[in-house]
C-alpha cells in the first residue's frame, strides 16, 4: 500500500504555525499594514535570518493549489521583505501596486511578477507604450525593482517592460536567470539594455572582425534567459549573445530563427565561417525552425560546450543525415529532434547513442514514408542508446509499425533496461510493443503515456507488467483514459509501493463513489499519494 506521509518535525510545525497566523493577518482585510510592523518585529528578534525566510516560504507554500491566490497582497510582500525572504511572488493586482515602492528587496534572490489583467493597452490620448513616464501606475514597482541588488532570479509573465529591464540592467549584478514571457511591452530596446550595447551601423562589422564591445550592464553573470513571446528581434538576440559571455541557454520568441543570429554575427557566406575564433558558452540549444546545414555547422563548432540540443528537421534521409552529421562533434547528453527521418536518426544514435541520456523523437507529421516508425527501428533505438534514462516518443496519432514480429528477434530481442521517465504520446500500441518499453525497466520512476484511447491497457495487461517487476519503482504513473478498474488500481497499491502519484482517475473506468471512498481513505490514512491530474499539477505553485 502507498506510504504515509511523514510526521513533520516539531519546528517544521511551529514554522508552519507562525506563518498560518500571518497568513490570516495578511487576508483579513480589516488588519491594515501598519499593523503587522509589530508582530513582524517581534518574529525578527527571535528567529533567525534563515528561519525567517523559511516562514515566508510555508507562508506561501500553504496557498499552492491557487493560482492567483488572496494571498498575494501588498502585505504579504511587505511581510516577506520584513523577514528578508528570499523569494516574493507579486501579482499586479488592483490597488496593491500603491506602497510597493517604499520597501525595500534587498534580500530578495528570487522574483516573480505576473499580471492578472494582460499588457498596458493605449489610453485613448496617444499613449506611447514604451514611453514609461506616462505608465504612472507602476511607479512604485520601479522603485522597488532598484533595491534588488541581490537578485539571481527574475521571473515575468505578462507585466514586464523595456523600463524594467532598463532598472534591472543597472541595479542586479547578481543577476544569473531572467524568465520572460508572454510580455509584448518588451522589444529590443529592453534587451539592448540587458546587454549594455545599443549597436549602431560600425556594431556588427566590428563583431564580424574580431573587435570588442563595450557593456554599460552590471548583468555580467546571466547564464539563462528566456523571451519567449516578446516583441526581441533577431538584431537584440545576436547583440545579447555577443555581449553576455556567461550566457548558457538563450531561447527567443519562436519567430526568432537561432540561425538568423549566428548569421548576423558571422555572415550568411560558409566560406567566411572557417575564419571564426569566437567561441559561446551555450550549454542548451533549442530551436524549432529548419537550419540550414552550413550554419549549423558553424554553431556547433563556437559553441562546444553544447550538452542539450532541439532540432527540427524536414524528413528526406540525406538532408537529416547531413544536419545530424554536425552534431557529432559535441558531446551531447540531450537531444530532441522533430520530424527527423528514422534511417538518418539511427545513423546519428549508432555513433552518438551511448552519451545520451535524455532522447525525444517527436514527429509533427506522418506524410513522408521515412518518418515511420517500425519494431526493427525500437529495437536499434534500444541498442544503440543503452544509458538513456528520459525517453519521450511522440508520433502524431501514429503507430509502431509492426513490420517485423518480435518473436523473429530471437535471444537477440532488446530492451530498455536503464529508463526512469517515460513518455508515450500519440502512439497505438499492442501489449507486446509496451513490453519493449517497460517490463525490464526496474528504475522506472515516472510513466506517462498520453493516448487519445488507451483500451490496450486493462487489468489483464496491468497485471502481466507488475509480475514482470518493471513498475515497481514506479512513483508517478500518469495513464489518460485506460480501462482499468478499481481492483488494477488497488493492485497498483499493492505492488508499487512507492508510488506518489496516479491518475487522471476521472479518465479511468473507476466509478466516481469509488473515487469519492478513495479520496477519503487517503486523508483518513495520511497516505502520502495524489491522484490529481498531472495537467492540474502544472499550475500549482512551487
Amino acid at each position: 500500500m502507498p506510504h504515509h506521509r511523514s510526521v513533520p518535525s516539531l519546528q517544521t510545525k511551529c514554522l508552519q504555525g507562525v506563518a498560518q497566523i500571518l497568513r490570516i493577518l495578511c487576508i483579513d482585510n480589516g488588519v491594515h499594514i501598519r499593523n503587522l510592523d509589530q508582530a513582524l518585529s517581534y518574529i525578527t528578534v527571535i528567529l533567525p535570518p534563515q528561519i525567517q525566510s523559511q516562514v515566508c516560504h510555508t507562508l506561501l507554500h500553504a496557498s499552492k493549489k491557487l493560482v492567483f491566490p488572496e494571498l498575494l497582497n501588498e502585505k504579504y510582500i511587505y511581510t516577506c521583505t520584513k523577514l528578508r525572504s528570499e523569494y516574493v511572488w507579486i501579482n499586479d493586482c488592483p490597488g496593491l501596486m500603491k506602497n510597493v515602492g517604499c520597501m525595500d528587496g534587498k534580500y530578495i534572490g528570487t522574483l516573480k511578477l505576473t499580471s492578472c489583467h494582460g499588457q498596458l493597452e493605449d489610453d485613448g490620448d496617444g499613449f506611447d507604450q514604451y514611453n514609461y513616464e506616462h505608465v504612472s501606475r507602476l511607479t512604485p514597482l520601479y522603485s522597488f525593482l532598484n533595491t534588488l541588488v541581490n537578485l539571481k532570479v527574475l521571473k515575468c509573465s505578462q507585466l514586464c517592460n523595456n523600463y524594467m529591464l532598463e532598472i534591472i540592467s543597472q541595479h542586479c549584478p547578481h543577476i544569473e536567470e531572467i524568465n520572460v514571457e508572454m510580455c509584448t511591452d518588451v522589444n529590443d530596446v529592453g534587451v539592448y539594455h540587458l546587454s549594455g550595447h545599443i549597436p549602431d551601423e560600425n556594431s556588427y562589422s566590428t563583431i564580424r572582425s574580431g573587435g570588442c564591445l563595450t557593456s554599460t550592464s552590471v548583468c555580467r553573470k546571466l547564464r539563462n534567459i528566456h523571451l519567449e513571446y516578446t516583441l526581441a528581434t533577431t538584431e537584440s538576440t545576436a547583440i545579447l549573445l555577443h555581449m553576455c559571455t556567461n550566457l548558457e541557454e538563450m531561447v527567443v520568441s519562436p519567430d526568432v530563427n537561432i540561425g538568423d543570429v549566428f548569421a548576423k554575427l558571422h555572415g550568411s557566406n560558409p566560406d567566411h565561417h572557417d575564419d571564426v575564433t569566437r567561441t559561446y558558452a551555450l550549454k542548451v540549444l533549442h530551436t524549432y525552425m529548419e537550419l540550414d546545414e552550413h550554419i549549423l555547422a558553424l554553431i556547433c563548432r563556437t559553441c562546444p560546450h553544447l550538452r542539450d540540443v532541439t532540432l527540427r528537421c524536414n524528413g528526406v534521409a540525406r538532408n537529416d543525415r547531413n544536419i545530424l552529421a554536425n552534431l557529432k562533434r559535441l558531446n551531447l547528453n540531450t537531444l530532441s529532434v522533430m520530424n527527423c527521418s528514422m534511417p538518418a536518426l539511427l545513423w546519428y544514435l549508432k555513433h552518438k547513442g551511448t552519451e545520451l541520456t535524455h532522447l525525444t523523437i517527436h514527429h509533427l507529421t506522418m506524410v513522408p514514408h521515412s518518418l515511420r516508425f517500425t519494431r526493427s527501428h525500437l529495437q536499434h533505438l534500444v541498442q544503440y542508446c543503452p544509458n538513456l534514462t528520459h525517453f519521450t516518443l511522440k508520433l502524431n496519432n501514429g503507430l509502431v509499425q509492426p513490420d517485423v514480429p518480435y518473436s523473429a528477434f530471437g535471444n537477440s530481442l532488446q530492451y530498455f533496461t536503464k529508463l526512469k521517465h517515460l513518455t508515450l504520446e500519440g502512439i497505438s500500441v499492442v501489449p507486446e510493443d509496451l513490453s519493449i518499453f517497460i517490463t525490464q525497466c526496474t528504475e522506472l520512476e515516472e510513466l506517462h503515456i498520453l493516448f487519445h484511447t488507451l483500451d490496450v491497457m486493462d487489468d489483464s495487461i496491468l497485471y502481466d507488467i507488475l509480475a514482470s517487476g518493471g513498475l515497481r519503482n514506479i512513483r508517478t504513473l500518469f495513464f489518460y483514459r485506460p480501462q482499468l478498474t478499481y481492483a488494477g488500481l488497488k493492485r497498483l497499491f499493492s505492488e508499487c509501493l512507492h508510488l506518489q502519484v496516479v491518475g487522471p482517475l476521472s479518465s479511468w473506468a473507476i466509478a466516481k463513489k469509488d473515487r469519492d471512498a478513495l479520496a477519503l481513505e487517503i486523508r483518513e490514512k495520511n497516505w502520502d499519494l495524489d491522484i490529481e491530474s498531472l495537467e492540474m499539477m502544472h499550475m500549482f505553485v512551487l
